[in-house]
């Protein structure tokens, strides 16, 4: 684990400087050390900066092959390295450590760009090979490491943190004016766009050749999650004996660690059954660390009550809207680029707070977008797909019609109608601004017409059709909300607290039994989500599962119409807000207003409050 950087520049007088300054700015990724390579025949540098998990004495990168022709620096775990080493040496390779690292470039060596195909883990990693002449660069299957790139001019350079791209002198930060809308409306951006024009984000599951002598940097698709197959699981016992195969050896798996291993709870299913797992797995008393506010909805109960009755040693810290406040700027230095998730500021105290006790957490991300855990949000989306269904095929009878600020529900449907699937899902996806689509706050007239065009172009972009419509859903969410949100949040404040987070339910081998389950057994009529999950758990366990859902409940609402209340609202309606070169002043004002009376427009908020502090930040 740690944060890896490169650049390939003819032009670059001090490449050891430039290169220094790229690592020593993501030192809270790889507090253990720092490994460089400099070519300056071949005008091309790497490096990394090391958080020590496995092998801590003989880890070191870059590492390289027998010759010294291959060399690799990864950010990530593969998890599976044992087995891989075990057929390397089987087939003559030479290793010379235990890390987990050190089977890439032998894995390379053997299958080229297909060595994706035999990784179970996360990773972002760069190989340098000599003779070639060539970068090879992957990004994990989900995306649960970063991995950020520029290209143009002759140049190339890559990192695991979009401000060590910034070091660069040639970048240009002319940010992208598009960006707003599109995160003001859905929070995150898609790969591969950032808000910087200049910089892109490489895709979940996609990787880069590109020539040293002539960078070109084009991303190739390895893997998508594909639920588009016919799926075979359809009895529920099956589908369990399948499940719970996978899930104990993808923990088995993630329990692979030199130091300290913890795992992150809260009082819903994913987490526990990570530890019903773990514990089973593990004969030592598992720790656990929850975080939680105070509130009636609270995770600390829940939690606690989990770690009773699994026998975990659990240590819990709660937060305040204080301790919200005073870290906002942190949040965004880590961030690099907004995410709307209020969530962030409670998984970088929770990390710090276990990092005096572990130096690895294991958490339960991934599963509602697997097994279809939001199925409030889900069974909507579903119902009103279904009615534009029955009469999309009168759309070409039925005269278009165009979402506007006082636009009626009839209007509403028959914009819809005129959709694609794809475009719809987007449409009933809004997770901020404009708010209900019913009376739209915020975005001004000229906003509100640019969105429908916003939205046909990123379906085009994200939206996969698969075999059934909640199938589709659910792919739409594994590339954009969980990749480019979920897990990023996860990434950037956990490696700020200088803590590896695992997800064990994001393992490719898991992932290949949920996409054979039907989505009946994923989210049946009537709920509750996750079926075919919570059924494996309770068999584990002996005991029926019926918590309900509750995501992960800051309580924003309170805090920003109580004790947050004159900081947000002073900061956004500043004279020199930056949010107002976006926004409408009255528009907003009235937005604002709704949400003091009541109105739950605290995401939007949020995001608007981390916005103008991210622009702050990026003016300076």
């Amino acid at each position: 684990m740690c944060g890896i950087a490169g650049v390939i520049d003819p032009t670059m007088r001090d490449m050891e400087r430039t290169l220094k300054r790229m690592l020593d700015c993501m030192v809270h990724r790889g507090p253990d050390g720092d490994g460089t390579y400099i070519a300056r025949e071949n005008c091309f540098s790497v490096g990394m900066r090391r958080l020590s998990i496995i092998d801590l004495e003989g880890g070191w990168q870059p590492l390289w092959n027998e010759d010294r022709t291959i060399c690799v620096v990864c950010n990530g775990e593969i998890y599976n390295y044992l087995e891989l080493g075990r057929e390397l040496r089987d087939k003559g390779h030479r290793l010379r450590t235990r890390s987990d690292t050190e089977v890439l470039v032998h894995l390379y060596e053997d299958l080229g760009e297909q060595m994706t195909r035999r990784l179970r883990g996360m990773f972002a990693f760069c190989i340098l090979d000599l003779r070639a002449r060539v970068l090879f660069l992957a990004r994990d299957h989900f995306g649960q490491k970063p991995l950020y790139f520029t290209n143009g001019g002759g140049r190339f350079a890559f990192a695991s943190e979009l401000k060590a791209l910034l070091c660069l002198p040639w970048i240009d930060r002319e940010l992208d004016s598009s960006a707003f809308l599109d995160f003001a409306v859905w929070l995150s951006l898609p790969a591969p766009r950032t808000h910087f024009r200049q910089i892109c984000k490489l895709p979940a599951g996609c990787f880069l050749r590109v020539p040293i002598d002539a960078p070109a940097a084009v991303p190739h698709r390895y893997w998508n999650y594909d639920l588009g197959v016919e799926p075979d699981l359809a009895e529920l016992d099956i589908a369990i004996s399948e499940l719970d195969h996978a899930l104990e050896e993808s923990v088995s798996l993630h329990l692979r660690a030199d130091v300290p291993l913890g795992i992150l709870l809260s009082s819903g299913l994913d987490s526990r059954t990570v530890l019903a797992y773990a514990r089973a797995l593990q004969a030592d008393k598992i720790q656990t660390f929850s975080v939680g506010f105070g509130a009636e909805d609270s995770e600390l109960a829940g939690a606690a009550e989990t770690a009773r009755e699994l026998g975990s040693r659990h240590h819990q810290l709660e937060l305040t809207a204080s301790d919200f406040a005073q870290d906002l700027d942190r949040v965004v230095a880590l961030l690099d680029e907004p995410i709307g998730d209020p969530a962030c500021f409670a998984v970088l105290r929770v990390c710090e707070f276990a990092r005096d006790h572990v130096k690895v957490l294991l958490s339960g991300e991934g599963s509602d977008e697997l097994f279809a855990g939001y199925d409030g949000r889900y069974g909507g989306m579903l119902a009103a797909m279904e009615r534009t269904r029955r009469f999309r095929w009168l759309a070409r009878f039925l005269p278009d019609a165009r979402v506007h600020a006082s636009a009626s529900r009839w209007e509403r449907f028959l914009a819809r109608a005129h959709s694609s699937s794809g475009s719809e899902a987007l449409m009933l996806r809004v997770e901020a601004l404009p708010g209900d689509v019913r009376a739209p706050r915020g975005l001004a007239s000229s906003q509100l017409q640019e969105l429908p065009g916003r939205i046909h172009a990123l379906a085009d972009a994200v939206f996969r059709p698969q075999r059934d419509e909640l199938s589709s859903l659910l792919a739409l969410d594994v590339d954009w909300q969980l990749a480019e949100s979920l897990l990023q949040k996860a990434d950037k404040m956990s490696m700020g607290a200088s803590i590896e987070l695992r997800t064990p339910i994001l393992d490719i081998e898991v992932a290949k039994v949920a996409a054979r389950i039907p989505s009946f057994l994923k989210l049946p009529s009537g709920g509750p989500g996750k079926y075919v999950l919570r059924n494996t758990l309770a068999r584990k366990l002996h005991e029926p599962i019926d918590r309900p859902k509750k995501g992960f409940p800051v309580p924003l609402q309170e805090w920003f119409t109580g004790p947050l209340r004159q900081q947000v609202e002073e900061e956004l309606f500043a004279t020199d807000s930056v949010i107002l070169t976006y926004l409408d002043r009255s528009l907003l004002r009235a937005a604002w207003d709704d949400f003091i009376a009541g109105w739950d427009g605290s995401r939007s908020f949020f995001a608007l409050w981390l916005y103008e502090r991210w622009r702050r930040r990026t003016l300076h």
